[in-house]
């Protein structure tokens, strides 16, 4: 059966060395949906440089990229990539059938995690295997709701893994010996894909993780520190002050429940906030009661006002149809830690923890502080505190005996 071949070389078209005209580069690949041949041109880098030397250099860096990315199957199409260079003319034929089966098949994040858990299940005990099935399918579904997991794979650059390891550890909250483990499996991930000549590049590299005797969790804030950083971001983020006193007011996790959260949650009348089990981290709906300063705060930002089906925090700094981006907040926050020069173990998450210790300090009972953390039992209730405040006693404190002969 005669076969068709996939993608045509690139070229570049120079305008006859007329740098004053558009140049561009230009493919051709086929379009596995109707089997005919589209062209697809690149102009944009080419028309910001001024020389024909530079144009012609970037071009040819261009077109060896293009040649070697349709070489493994890549077309321009958003949603088809990677396919084999050459097909049978009757796949055209059947071209819903070949559509189909080709989504199935698109050799991204997914399709390369799914061969490398099938290489190492033979080669691995069977819960070092799960273990590490585990830890691609995180990785995995932190991609997704990034909305990378569609990238090529020579995409994914230090940045992309230091983002996934401050995920891991601010909202996570993953103990130290976890994280290694992650950067362990995803390491050798990426490893076994240099080896099938995917990528040319480990990007699992220089991740500064904490020494072996430091606490991953983030650090509740000192007083002083507190009082350095909170009117700044008042001043300047009234948002994010917003988003920060909902962490220590209601302990609302910043990650999926405080993007998510809606105008509707909040019920002005009783004083509560209800995280619905569909955001909550534990599936189970909780419902939240609002401290005096926090509904004060509410009430002049004017939230009552907004729309019911609008995301509490959204974009441009107020209640929008649409939620901000995953890492937006913690982004911001972030900069304004580092402008004011304070310790990296103040995370974004810092709020949260230092609102449930000075909830603590107040008087509150075991049972407030876990009915306001939204923990199910008080054994997690006990756990966090000793995490995150260690073991506490007033009456160590201030009522030890001092020994014979001590002089204050």
């Amino acid at each position: 059966m005669r076969r068709k071949k996939l993608f045509r070389t690139p070229y570049l078209y120079d305008a006859g060395g007329d740098i004053s005209k558009s140049w561009w580069i230009e493919l051709g690949y086929r379009d596995p949906k109707d089997g005919k041949m589209k062209r697809k041109r690149y102009q944009e880098e080419l028309s910001l440089l001024k020389t024909k030397k530079a144009r012609r250099e970037k071009a040819e860096e261009l077109i060896k990229i293009y040649t070697a990315k349709l070489s493994k199957g890549w077309t321009p199409l958003d949603d088809i990539k990677n396919q084999v260079v050459y097909e049978d003319e009757l796949e055209y034929h059947e071209a819903a059938r070949v559509y189909g089966r080709k989504r199935k098949a698109n050799k991204n994040i997914r399709f390369y995690g799914s061969e490398y858990i099938s290489h190492i299940k033979a080669r691995k005990a069977k819960k070092t295997f799960e273990s590490y099935r585990g830890k691609i399918r995180e990785f995995t579904s932190w991609l997704e709701k990034e909305k990378l997991v569609d990238n090529d794979l020579s995409t994914f650059n230090n940045n992309t893994i230091f983002q996934f390891f401050e995920y891991l550890i601010d909202e996570r909250q993953l103990a130290k010996r976890t994280v290694e483990k992650y950067r362990m499996t995803i390491g050798k991930f990426f490893t076994f894909m240099i080896g099938q000549n995917i990528i040319i590049e480990n990007p699992v590299h220089d991740i500064d993780l904490p020494e072996t005797d430091e606490d991953f969790s983030a650090m509740p804030f000192l007083d002083d520190d507190m009082e350095k950083i909170l009117p700044v971001i008042r001043e300047q983020d009234p948002q994010l002050f917003l988003a920060a006193l909902l962490q220590y007011f209601c302990f609302v996790r910043p990650g999926n429940e405080l993007l998510n959260l809606q105008v509707k949650h909040i019920n002005f009348g009783a004083r509560t906030i209800t995280i619905p089990k569909n955001i909550a981290k534990k599936r189970k709906e909780r419902v939240i009661d609002i401290p005096t300063q926090l509904f004060d705060v509410l009430q002049r930002h004017g939230i009552h006002t907004f729309g019911k089906e609008m995301f509490l925090i959204g974009p441009f700094g107020r209640p929008g149809n649409r939620q901000i981006g995953t890492n937006t907040l913690r982004t911001r926050f972030n900069k304004f830690r580092d402008d004011l020069d304070l310790s990296k173990s103040y995370k974004w998450y810092s709020f949260k923890h230092t609102g449930a210790g000075k909830l603590l300090e107040s008087g509150a009972t075991i049972v407030e502080l876990m009915n306001q953390l939204g923990h199910t039992d008080i054994t997690s209730t006990y756990r966090y505190i000793r995490q995150h405040f260690g073991e506490r006693s007033e009456h160590v404190r201030e009522s030890f005996p001092s020994p014979r002969g001590f002089e204050p």
